[in-house]
Parts: structure tokens; C-alpha cells; sequence
């Protein structure tokens, strides 16, 4: 059985029936701590008494007083972090709108129920590889059981920045043309002591936002990344690397500045970086904003506009700023095969994407299917697990000599 990560769970559900089998389930698990709740109001006071330990919350969306989507909402006001699954008998359609609004909230979700609930279904979400729902996806299969949850505070995150314990994974991007390595997206790990993962991205980044630390963050993680990709590209001259950047730091004018002087120090091309505006926050269309991401493009550095389908990542996004690239989201690469609306959005997206003259990534390519539907729409690069998840930078440079002529799948 794969070790389960959580130790605190709350079940919230005016059904006793759904609440009994819920929690013998967890129990069978050997979950530590298993809350219960009959409705949404008395689930927001568990979750104030908790203090922010919750690891997870399994959620109907049909209860009396608040509902489930309103809940939703509350979560968002708690800056919730912890993961976060809901159910409901509703028609699949209205659980997949939740879906997308939970996304659009900030929340973890990893996954959705229909009712009433299987043993089979939660098998395939809870005992699925947890690293592989949410924004912790491309992480390593090894490092689930090391993964924390919990509250992670300001001086924890200062702490493990100064002592360089957040460090810059590798996820290849792969070339549907030629099936060579383009390049990689670097992506934070937060490490222990011994050098295991123990925290994602959406477990800290909010945390450095809210704390004035992105920045420090940001550099440290470029400072590092590059170090990284100079050695790379001793292996491969022509390969690409791109960087996130959050919308926040969209409005530091020294930003663009502070970049150039960095791969000065690197000895490396601005040609050979790019970096993703990621979408947690909208950009503000405004001077400042509009000048950073102008002057990043004038330095001849790609930006690419990050999970475009879902939140912030829209047109109007494309409309107001120099994006070169667009990004579809994994939600809609990962089911284009057997859902309609998914296979329309790729086709709009890249559409768009010709008109507006940007090259195109495709996240989430985990299958041959897939592989094959993005390469017929002559999307250019693709991420996914068919290929590699993230990895640290020793096992990536291994990756690169392996790859020499040309990729392999991992299915």
C-alpha cells in the first residue's frame, strides 16, 4: 500500500451513511485523526480549532445551510493549504464547474467524487500517486512519503532559503518534431536536511507572497537554476530552460535589471531563458507591469502565459502583454482524448496562438493517445510524464546524455 501522507482528515457530509463509510475508510488507511462534520458551518469551526493542521478535506457540495460551493469560498478566506477532494450526486457537468472553481479559488484539488462513493473511486484518488494531483504533479514518485503538511511559517521558509534547501528541479520539454530534449522548466523543491522533498510549490509559494519573500526566493531559485544550466549546456549547446515568475514581481521595476546581471555572472545567452507568468494573480494591465514584461522581451528573453484555459490566463492576457509563447493547461491536455470540450479548447488555443505568431507547449502529455492528438494539432513542445517528471539536477544531466538521439518514452 503507498504510504498515506495525511494525518489530519475532515469529512463533510450531511449524509451519516456517506460519513460512516468515509471514515472507516481513512481508518482502514490508519489516518491518525479523522473529523467529521454534518455540514459546512461546523466544518469552518473544526478548521479554526485545528489551527491549520488539516492535511485534507473530503467535501459534499449539497448540504443545508452553506453548500459546498460556498464553502469553497470560505476556504479561499482561511488560505486553506492543505489538499482538498469533493463530492457530490450532482450531474457530472456541475462537478466539474466546482472543479474548475475550487482551481479558480487557489485550492489544492486533487480529485473528484461522484455519489454515492466506491471503494474503487477512492482507491484511485487516494491511493494514486499524491504527488500526481494538483501543482505537485511533475515531483518525484520516491519523495511522497516525505511530503509535510502542516502550516509552513516565515521564518521556516527564510530559513530554508538561507541554508539553500530550496532548489530548482528539472521537467524536460521535448521537441514533437524532431523528439529531442528543447530544454526543461525549472520547478521549486523544497528539501529536508538529507536532501528529500518534503514540500511542492503550492505548499510555499503562497506563503513567500504573502510574506514579502518572493523575491528572495525567486533569485535564489535563478541564482541556482543557472549555476545548474551551465552545465547543461555543456552537454547541449542549443538547450532552453524557462523560469516562473508570479504576477507580483510584474510590477518590480528593477526586476528586468536584476535578470541581465544574472546571466552576465552565468557567462549565459538571454536566448537560453525564458520564463512563465504563472496564474495566481491577475496581471495588472498598467504601466509598470506592461514595462518589466516589454523590457524582459527587449533583453531577447521568451515569456511564455502559463496554464492558458483556466483563471487569469485568458485573452485578455494575451491581448495586453509581449507573450511569446502559450502554455495549455494540463486539465485540458490530459482529458483532449475522450472529452469534447477539452479537445476544443487545444484546437482554439492554438489557433490563437498562430494568429497572435507564439509557439505552443502542451502540458500533461502522459499517454501515446495524447502524444499523438498534440502532434496533430503541430503543437511544437510538450511536458509530461510520458516522458519525464521533474528531477533534480544530477539526474537531469544523466537525462540529456541518455537522450542524445532522441527521447524515449517512460510507457
Amino acid at each position: 500500500m503507498i504510504p498515506i501522507p495525511y494525518r489530519k482528515v475532515l469529512l463533510i457530509d450531511d449524509d451519516p451513511v456517506q460519513i460512516a463509510i468515509l471514515s472507516a475508510y481513512f481508518s482502514a488507511l490508519r489516518v491518525p485523526h479523522i473529523l467529521t462534520a454534518e455540514n459546512s458551518l461546523r466544518a469552518l469551526d473544526l478548521l479554526a480549532e485545528s489551527d491549520g493542521d488539516i492535511d485534507l478535506i473530503v467535501s459534499d457540495l449539497q448540504m443545508p445551510q452553506m453548500d459546498g460551493l460556498e464553502f469553497l469560498r470560505h476556504l479561499k478566506g482561511r488560505q486553506f493549504t492543505g489538499r482538498l477532494a469533493i463530492m457530490s450526486g450532482v450531474k457530472s457537468d456541475i462537478l466539474e464547474h466546482a472543479g474548475r472553481l475550487a482551481k479558480l479559488q487557489g485550492l489544492n484539488l486533487i480529485g473528484k467524487l461522484g455519489k454515492p462513493v466506491s471503494k474503487a473511486g477512492l482507491d484511485r484518488l487516494f491511493l494514486a500517486d499524491p504527488l500526481e494531483s494538483g501543482t505537485g504533479k511533475d515531483a518525484q514518485p520516491g519523495d511522497r512519503q516525505r511530503l509535510q503538511h502542516g502550516a509552513i511559517s516565515r521564518e521556516s521558509l527564510l530559513q530554508a532559503i538561507s541554508e539553500g534547501r530550496i532548489v530548482p528541479y528539472f521537467q524536460p520539454k521535448i521537441d514533437t518534431k524532431t523528439r529531442t530534449i528543447y530544454g526543461a522548466e525549472a520547478l521549486a523543491r523544497w528539501l529536508d536536511r538529507e536532501g528529500n522533498v518534503i514540500h511542492t510549490p503550492d505548499r510555499f509559494i503562497p506563503v513567500a507572497e504573502q510574506s514579502g519573500l518572493i523575491v528572495t526566493l525567486t533569485e535564489s531559485l535563478l541564482a541556482k537554476g543557472l549555476e545548474a544550466i551551465v552545465g547543461f549546456r555543456r552537454l547541449n549547446p542549443a538547450l532552453h530552460f524557462a523560469f516562473n515568475l508570479t504576477p507580483s514581481m510584474m510590477r518590480n521595476l528593477k526586476l528586468p535589471d536584476r535578470i541581465c546581471a544574472m546571466l552576465r555572472q552565468a557567462g549565459l545567452p538571454a536566448n537560453s531563458v525564458g520564463f512563465e507568468i504563472t496564474e495566481d494573480a491577475a496581471l495588472d494591465p498598467d504601466a509598470r507591469t506592461l514595462e518589466v514584461l516589454s523590457r524582459l522581451r527587449i533583453h531577447d528573453f521568451e515569456l511564455a502565459i502559463d496554464d492558458f484555459g483556466t483563471g487569469h490566463a485568458n485573452i485578455a492576457n494575451l491581448r495586453n502583454f509581449p507573450y511569446t509563447e502559450l502554455k495549455i493547461d494540463s486539465s485540458f491536455v490530459l482529458s483532449a482524448t475522450r472529452d469534447s470540450f477539452s479537445l476544443q479548447t487545444i484546437k482554439s488555443a492554438v489557433g490563437l496562438a498562430r494568429e497572435l505568431g507564439m509557439s505552443v507547449v502542451a502540458e500533461g502529455v502522459e499517454d501515446h493517445a495524447t502524444w499523438d492528438l498534440v502532434r496533430g494539432f503541430g503543437i511544437e513542445r510538450v511536458q509530461g510524464f510520458l516522458f519525464g517528471r521533474a528531477m533534480d539536477a544530477g539526474r537531469f544531466a544523466a537525462f540529456i546524455e541518455q537522450c542524445r538521439t532522441g527521447v524515449k518514452t517512460a510507457a
